[in-house]
């Protein structure tokens, strides 16, 4: 059995005994092929004969290699033969090696047909367009089944469906998304239904620290309290938009800036994982989102990211970066608002992508806080192609809503394409703070992310 990778096509050892039959055939003996046994998921780019070739067969006695000038003489006689064919390439013929095959050229004697495979276990093989004739050829000798599904295929409810289908059977997709596909097979489905952390749905979430309230309204009761709290939130908000699918969340603060350099001498405090866990598994049982918000002070988003990896790795938990605390390395808090490159916001994406890939978790939340141009920098670069990934812009400023909103149309300009938009109501320092109605009916486009600090 090959070994299943989600970002390449399955491969073989080569430097097996050889089982190849000699390099002629006279015209009584039988061409062979032997199947391979595919497992679990392997994912190849469109129309990949080689990764197809790999994926169903194990040996065969012969191929038939196929050119652009031949092509269709070439299929004929590998479908005549019953053998493998593959494209005139490099790849071709090392994958013709490792079959342990010969090359048949035009003129060469064959054997008689190769009895056809027949499988114990169905392998199925997912192309996102019409399959071209090798891989079709390639499909009928090998005893697979050919199914067509979307590239994304959480976007589409046939793909859905075909690939619950046989969620844990051999699968090689062709073009489509090793993670999206991977998610769907698993039914991993993010908090609030679906596939997508906020297609289709509105997060309201309450922002702070679990010391207390002087960091935000998470802080100010307890647990439980913060569990009912929230809920209330969002059935306020049902009863002024009933017609939308509003999601509890909490964003907490993990790590916070500080005045004094504190022992890593970067002006931020970590808070211990078991000192979040409470509200970390209350959020799970309860259907909540959290969001977990970075503070770095002169440590970089990353590093402190990776320390927050147990928790990321659960299918519930995002992650925001607040440039406003991200210091130089002599800059202190308060002294001047913070900001962060789009190349450091970038590879905390690409890592926080490859986590939920890699633990194939439903797709997470990841903010960008905002509320002055200059806090990211070169912004137009920032990633938001992560299908892992729903990126928000937070604007989160403070004070009247006349310049609340000046700040909002200010932050939207000029945005990469592909994000969603938060909007933060502060509870002390708004002048005065929207009621629900009112964040409802006022702010446009209408957030994804609703908070309340």
């Amino acid at each position: 059995m090959c070994a299943v990778s989600l970002t390449v096509a399955c491969t073989r050892d080569v430097t097996r005994p050889s089982t190849a039959p000699a390099t002629t055939a006279s015209t009584t003996s039988a061409e062979t092929i032997a199947p391979g046994d595919p497992a679990g998921l392997t994912v190849a780019r469109v129309d990949d004969a080689v990764a197809v070739s790999s994926f169903l067969f194990e040996a065969a006695s012969a191929v038939v290699l196929v050119s652009p000038a031949d092509a269709d003489a070439a299929l004929a006689r590998a479908g005549r033969l019953g053998v493998p064919a593959l494209p005139d390439t490099a790849a071709g013929r090392a994958e013709a090696r490792r079959l342990g095959a010969r090359v048949l050229a035009p003129g060469d004697p064959a054997g008689s047909p190769a009895t056809p495979a027949r499988r114990s276990t169905p392998a199925r093989i997912a192309t996102t367009g019409a399959p071209s004739p090798l891989v079709r050829h390639l499909a009928r000798i090998g005893d697979a089944t050919l199914l067509r599904i979307a590239a994304d295929p959480r976007r589409d409810r046939a793909s859905v469906r075909r690939l619950r289908q046989d969620p844990d059977g051999p699968l090689l997709t062709l073009g489509a998304s090793g993670y999206a596909t991977a998610v769907v097979r698993a039914d991993a489905r993010a908090v609030g239904g679906g596939w997508y952390a906020t297609r289709g749905k509105r997060l309201l979430a309450m922002y702070g620290h679990p010391s207390g309230p002087a960091l935000g309204v998470l802080g100010e009761q307890g647990t439980a309290a913060s569990v009912a709290r929230v809920r209330a939130l969002v059935r306020k908000y049902r009863r002024v938009a009933p017609e939308t699918r509003f999601v509890p969340a909490f964003e907490i603060i993990a790590t916070v800036a500080t005045a004094g350099p504190g022992p890593r001498r970067d002006y931020s405090a970590r808070t211990r994982l078991r000192d979040l866990r409470p509200l970390v598994d209350a959020a799970e049982k309860t259907g909540i989102v959290v969001i977990l918000d970075l503070q770095p002070g002169r440590s970089s988003f990353l590093a402190q990211a990776r320390a927050y990896e147990p928790l990321l790795r659960r299918p519930h938990v995002g992650l925001a970066l607040d440039p406003e605390w991200r210091l130089g390395p002599k800059e202190k808090p308060l002294r001047r608002i913070g900001s962060v490159s789009a190349r450091e916001i970038n590879q905390v994406s690409d890592w926080l992508a490859r986590l939920t890939r890699r633990h194939t978790l439903p797709q997470k939340v990841f903010v960008l806080h905002q509320f002055q141009t200059q806090m990211i920098r070169h912004r137009e670069r920032v990633r938001t192609d992560h299908p892992e990934l729903a990126t928000i812009i937070h604007v989160d400023g403070q004070g009247p809503t006349a310049a609340k909103l000046d700040t909002w149309r200010t932050i939207r300009r000029d945005a990469p394409a592909g994000v969603d938009w938060g909007w933060k109501n502060f509870v002390d320092e708004d002048e005065p703070m929207l009621d629900v109605a009112r964040t409802w009916a006022t702010v446009r486009p209408r957030p994804r992310l609703i908070t309340y600090q």
